[in-house]
């Protein structure tokens, strides 16, 4: 029976077992999924630090030019610009990885190691919780709101 999902491919019934060729494409197309879900994490810190440590400096550089309006406004608005950037590259970042996810999950249910899968979820109060992955948005969010309104409290006291 043919996967609709999938051009080509082919459902099996529970009691098939996947010949080599198809258990060794399944590890690979697993591996590579765990490979690029941990390269998504890696790059969305290093992205947050960068921001972070750009933000402080520009809040540091903001001090010591005080009274040059011009100077603290254009700094105010490129910091208004990165958030809105760190927000929407958080927001390409998290879809990628819930993609990656998903598709670690199917293999998981396909081969039937789901019980031994870290992807579960979690049963009782954690799950009460926002997953972590829209921290960071919510992160840049924040700061593109902070940023507006210390350029809107520059722009209107003058």
């Amino acid at each position: 029976m043919d996967d609709p999902s999938v051009p080509g491919a082919k459902t099996r019934t529970t009691t098939e077992k996947p010949s080599l060729f198809e258990r060794r494409m399944l590890l690979a197309v697993y591996q590579q999924n765990w490979e690029n879900a941990r390269h998504i994490k890696n790059e969305r810190l290093s992205f947050t630090n960068i921001y972070c440590i750009v933000a402080a400096g520009m809040l540091s550089l903001l001090h010591t030019v005080a009274g040059k309006r011009v100077l603290e406004i254009s700094m105010l608005f490129f910091l208004v610009l990165f958030s809105v950037i760190g927000r929407l590259t958080s927001l390409r970042l998290k879809a990628e990885l819930e993609e990656c996810l998903h598709k670690i999950d199917q293999i998981v249910s396909q081969t039937g190691v789901g019980p031994l899968s870290a992807l579960g979820e979690a049963k009782g109060v954690p799950t009460r919780y926002p997953k972590f992955r829209w921290i960071f948005p919510w992160f840049y969010s924040i700061g593109t709101i902070g940023f507006l309104i210390l350029l809107w409290q520059r722009v209107a006291d003058r």
